[in-house]
């Protein structure tokens, strides 16, 4: 009996493999047909079984995801790239898909104008209107660019974005927005305070309240707040603000001067303010 099943399989495949569909008849058949093809690294046959399967069901997740791994080894990753895009717009934890997504992506949005324009909407409204297939085609791409930079304005744009991302498109943008506001934390400096202060105080208000009870954001909130106290006391920032103790309290921040060792000018910091 297993003899005549491993002759059937071996026929099955034989068949397919020597031309055409003439034996695939439900989208599930097509499926099993690109498989085959694709196993055997017959791109061009097993793009066609998975459109086929798709014509017949265009939510056919599977065969999507699949198309997109056979233009990914076609080498048409934008294509692919699109692919994996309907899988996401229709099943936000397609986790493979979402990984192939990621990989990919980035490579293929262009920041420039886009960056101010997010920006200034962000500034404006913390969640703007937009639509979910422009979230997964230009804004949470461009985030994951931005995530890649070192300085603080990209760094805190990419997690509004990441933050908008999480609630519009998929759970799996949790974990890059607090990347994201930590890379901002880490990468605050006087220019950036000086440049705009009003932006640098909502942004340290928000990590304090959200993370401030966190003991890993405590070193990081302490030596960001020094550089803001340094330059409010326009001290220079590799000074900090030595002689200053801090110590938080959800949105506020408590500052006491040190001379002598004694406390000499209490005082207090609002981030509401």
């Amino acid at each position: 009996m297993r003899q005549v099943a491993v002759v059937l399989v071996f026929v099955v495949v034989v068949l397919v493999s020597c031309g055409g569909f003439a034996f695939a008849q439900t989208k599930e058949e097509y499926y099993r047909t690109g498989y085959i093809y694709f196993s055997q690294r017959d791109y061009a046959r097993a793009l066609e079984a998975y459109r086929k399967a798709l014509e017949m069901d265009p939510q056919f997740v599977d065969a999507r995801y699949w198309l997109g791994k056979t233009l990914e080894q076609m080498g048409q990753l934008q294509e692919a790239v699109k692919e994996w895009r309907l899988v996401l717009l229709s099943y936000p934890r397609h986790w493979d898909a979402f990984q192939k997504w990621r990989a990919y992506a980035p490579s293929f949005v262009q920041d420039g104008a886009v960056v101010e324009k997010y920006r200034a909407l962000f500034l404006e409204e913390e969640s703007p209107v937009l639509s979910r297939e422009e979230g997964w085609s230009t804004l949470a791409p461009l985030a994951l660019v931005l995530l890649g930079r070192k300085d603080f304005s990209s760094l805190y744009l990419a997690a509004w974005c990441f933050r908008w991302a999480k609630e519009h498109l998929s759970p799996f943008f949790a974990p890059y927005e607090e990347r994201a506001l930590q890379g901002a934390l880490e990468n605050l400096t006087q220019d950036d305070w000086m440049q705009n202060p009003r932006l640098v105080y909502r942004f340290l208000q928000e990590v304090t309240l959200r993370f401030g009870g966190a003991e890993k954001w405590q070193e990081m909130l302490r030596k960001a707040l020094n550089r803001a106290f340094a330059y409010t006391l326009g001290l220079p920032e590799e000074q900090g603000a030595e002689g200053v103790e801090l110590t938080l309290h959800g949105g506020e921040v408590e500052k006491r001067i040190i001379r002598s060792g004694e406390v000499q000018e209490p005082t207090g910091f609002f981030l509401r303010e």
